[in-house]
């Protein structure tokens, strides 16, 4: 039997359609567009992908929400195994192009992603199925592209991205504390190749669109003992002979053939993956005739199950197209994905039940994001996360039993024991995005929205790091309060969050949003901080197309390479106005900066390859300084101050002090760490901050492993706090193994002792915090210390509140506390404790090695 499950329907979180298809083996492969969120839809429904086999990408590729799941399922792959991935497409230049574009932030895996073009290539498969591509060529005229110089390109492209996976990562993955210090990409040239426009080398605006007929292969009858004996074979080794195919001779010297003792075999009905992004399609697809060809190639069985992936200006109700579906047999059902019938349900119901209860307790510090409830088709079905279709020689089969058809209600009924809070939670379904009562300072409206909360991959309680601050002002014109808002780093799917907690009442919050939206800041190249970046930039050019706003992005200079290469593609199908987009260098902002590495063209590498030149020091552009103009600029948008400082992570990787004028009088300092380990510097540029985010990836006790990663603990980032003497701070970018409870410090006396313990642990190590001279301005009890969550909105006013409800939240998530469980604890902790120990004898083994090879004498 062969299942095929809907891992991703249209909605907020997941832009477009994804399929996978299961074998006989337990062996996995993917159809459709990979959008973001993808990777945790998986996580949430459980499924694995560990024997995922290949990913055939469908349709077109026009848009960064056609792939932009895709480099991030691609790390969590290499997590799951050692093989590379097969990802077929229509078009492995365009493909080739998407991936190249990565090269700052997906490499170094040790496995490789395997771009296939199916030009050359009748039919894909193995034993169990077959997977017939179809090409169907849009109406829009083709460019003529020269073919000699289009193969020339192509070819240097695919030899640039085979550099991106070596099987060395030891530098990449470095647990060296010191390893931030050395950018290992600086004599790579393959990374610093600037890439030609795509459109010298092949045509997107009039590609062909890629659907799939799928075939599963027949399975052979069982043998027949009796059959056997009847025509004269003993048991033994001849009947094994003839299950393996082969002819014997029977004790009256005639040949037997296997089908002669062989029952019937066992036939499936076929598939089709139909793929019509827009109207210039549609005339062709519906007129190939391969669709209901029966041939030894494509074999005689009859469809009975079609996916129809249709673009937004595609009408399937349209005489044509309706001509078209009774084609097919009468028993074949019709699945069909279009955004006029797809239901915006909800995705994620195991967080959306723990923020409920969050809410709960907090009522205003979180909306309920924006879902609908299912409403199936009555003709024919519609394309639905979690339904199934099971494919056996009796026909097909649907199951939709696992499709989540919630509302808020029913989860309040099922999942809150308080049903007098009911009316009182759900009547609170959005916070107001105004000004608050009774705030004593301008400072208290500001408003943090801790959108993604998570780190290095998305897991079922967390998404990956993403803050939307909106910032107040007084408007000296009409004296009203209004907002800016800055978003400080985006990761993966970043824009299902926004869409999901401002979509109510038509998206009327959410314009709002991108109405103020005015600055983007981007801490590192890591794929967790930044993923979800180009889907905000496009839904911002998209919003303000009709205004001549300009969004601001203060990113790290090779993501900068990374968007203007990105967009070179994006802007041969759509409109946008790149010139809308502001970038300045983090490098900017600092003393001293350092200067960006050259990019090579694609003909010095060309030369350089052909000389077996592929590492040498590549020069730097120096940085000029910040003009007049721009000053001016960062002014309009009412920023006093933009102070930036090297972390301790990686190389080229930053955290940030921001200062506004919120009024003539009044201004309000927040300082965003992005990933690092606690660093001095910071604490200098973030004095007297009024807030800090700060991440604490990991427990206290993990020291080792964020002195490896590079990361901070939590009680560090609470020193960090009162070092800056900063009132106020909120902690993020959690590891995934405390993403749903926290380790929440309560008092003075436990803050204390953990400060105590760990600067002793650290000792005379680097950039050990505890040792700095500081008399705090505000002690531990008047700090106010918010632990975040996914998608809780929490007022300047209000950072404090959280803490009256520490023991409350942990209960939500509260653990066995049986005598066997707590047996099965100890053991943990002792292992915990060796392996910290197996680290800490490890990097004191390092930096004896790195002293002793500072002492050797020059050669």
């Amino acid at each position: 039997m062969f299942t095929v499950t809907t891992v991703c329907h249209r909605t907020s979180e997941s832009r477009h359609p994804l399929l996978m298809l299961t074998n006989r083996q337990g062996n996995r492969f993917f159809f459709g567009k990979v959008p973001e969120g993808a990777q945790r839809v998986l996580n949430e429904n459980g499924l694995r992908v560990g024997r995922l086999k290949s990913i055939f990408l469908t349709g077109i590729i026009s848009s960064w929400s056609d792939i932009g799941g895709l480099p991030g399922l691609f790390l969590t792959i290499s997590d799951a195994t050692s093989r590379g991935i097969d990802i077929f497409t229509n078009s492995s230049k365009t493909l080739t192009y998407v991936v190249a574009t990565w090269r700052y932030f997906v490499f170094r895996k040790g496995i490789e992603l395997n771009v296939r073009d199916t030009d050359d290539q009748s039919y894909i498969g193995d034993s169990s199925a077959v997977f017939i591509p179809v090409k169907i060529p849009s109406l829009t005229p083709a460019r003529d592209i020269p073919a000699a110089e289009s193969s020339r390109l192509f070819a240097l492209l695919k030899k640039l991205t085979s550099f991106m996976f070596p099987a060395d990562t030891l530098k990449a993955n470095s647990a060296d504390p010191d390893s931030y210090k050395a950018d290992f990409s600086e004599a790579e040239i393959p990374t610093h190749v600037q890439l030609p426009d795509p459109a010298e080398f092949v045509d997107i605006h009039s590609q062909k669109s890629l659907s799939f007929i799928v075939r599963f292969m027949p399975v052979r009858g069982k043998f027949d003992p009796v059959k056997a004996k009847a025509l004269g074979i003993k048991p033994g080794l001849k009947f094994k002979s003839l299950t393996d195919g082969e002819i014997v001779m029977n004790d009256k010297n005639e040949p037997v053939h296997p089908h002669q003792v062989m029952g019937e075999s066992k036939t499936f009905p076929k598939m089709l993956i139909l793929d019509i992004p827009n109207v210039a399609y549609l005339d062709n697809t519906i007129s190939e005739g391969i669709w209901f060809e029966k041939s030894e190639a494509n074999g005689p069985e009859d469809f009975e199950l079609v996916y129809h992936l249709l673009g937004d200006d595609i009408d399937f109700e349209l005489p044509k197209y309706v001509d078209f579906i009774l084609k097919f047999p009468k028993n074949c059902k019709h699945v069909i994905s279009h955004p006029s019938i797809a239901d915006n349900t909800l995705v994620f119901k195991t967080y959306a039940i723990h923020m409920l209860k969050l809410k709960c307790i907090m009522n205003n510090s979180f909306n309920l994001p924006y879902f609908e409830a299912h409403t199936p088709l009555t003709k024919h079905f519609k394309l639905q996360s979690l339904q199934q279709f099971s494919i056996d020689p009796s026909g097909v089969k649907v199951c939709e039993k696992d499709v989540v058809d919630e509302t808020w209600s029913s989860l309040y009924d099922k999942e809150v024991n308080a049903p007098e809070q009911k009316e009182e939670i759900l009547g609170n379904s959005t916070l107001s995005l105004g000004p608050i009562a009774k705030a004593e300072s301008l400072k208290d409206h500001v408003q943090v929205v801790t959108l993604g909360t998570g780190s290095a991959l998305p897991s079922i309680h967390r998404n990956v790091l993403a803050n939307l601050i909106r910032i107040p002002y007084l408007d000296e014109i009409t004296n009203e309060i209004r907002f800016n808002s800055i978003l400080l780093d985006g990761g993966e799917n970043t824009i299902g969050s926004l869409m999901r907690n401002y979509g109510h009442n038509n998206n009327e919050q959410l314009k709002q949003i991108f109405d103020e939206l005015s600055l983007i800041f981007l801490s590192h190249l890591h794929a967790d901080h930044h993923l979800g970046i180009v889907s905000v930039i496009t839904a911002w050019l998209e919003h303000n197309k009709h205004n001549t706003k300009k969004l601001h992005l203060i990113l790290p200079w090779q993501f900068n390479n990374f968007v203007t290469e990105w967009f070179r593609l994006e802007q041969r199908t759509q409109d946008y106005d790149m010139d809308r987009i502001v970038y300045t260098s983090c490098e900017q902002f600092i003393r001293n900066p350092r200067g960006e590495l050259e990019q090579l063209n694609i003909s010095e590498f060309e030369e350089k390859l052909g000389n077996g030149v592929l590492s040498e020091i590549i020069p730097k552009v120096e940085f000029t300084p910040m003009t007049q103009q721009k000053h001016k600029t960062y002014e309009e948008l009412r920023l006093k101050l933009v102070e930036t400082t090297r972390a301790i992570h990686c190389y080229w990787a930053y955290s940030v002090s921001l200062t506004f004028n919120l009024s003539l009088t009044e201004t309000f300092k927040i300082s965003f760490s992005g990933d690092t380990r606690p660093n001095p510097k910071f604490v200098e540029i973030g004095k007297n901050s009024d807030l800090l985010i700060h991440e604490a990836s990991l427990d206290n006790d993990l020291i080792e492993e964020a002195l490896a990663k590079k990361h901070t603990t939590i009680v560090e980032a609470v020193k960090v706090a009162e070092l800056m003497d900063c009132p106020k701070v909120i902690l993020t970018h959690f590891s995934a193994r405390f993403s749903e409870k926290h380790s929440f410090m309560k008092s003075a006396e436990e803050y204390q002792e953990a400060s105590r313990k760990m600067g002793a642990y650290l000792g005379r190590s680097a950039n050990n915090i505890f040792d700095l001279q500081h008399t705090p301005r505000h002690s531990f009890e008047d700090m106010e210390i918010c632990y975040a969550n996914d998608l809780m909105s929490i007022r300047y006013k209000d950072v404090g509140l959280q803490k009256a409800h520490f023991g409350a939240i942990n209960e939500l998530s509260k653990e066995d506390d049986s005598e066997a469980q707590k047996l099965r604890d100890e053991k943990e902790m002792l292992k915990q404790l060796e392996r910290r120990e197996a680290k800490r004898v490890q990097r004191l083994a390092m930096s004896r090695k790195r002293k002793h090879s500072a002492d050797q004498p020059a050669v």
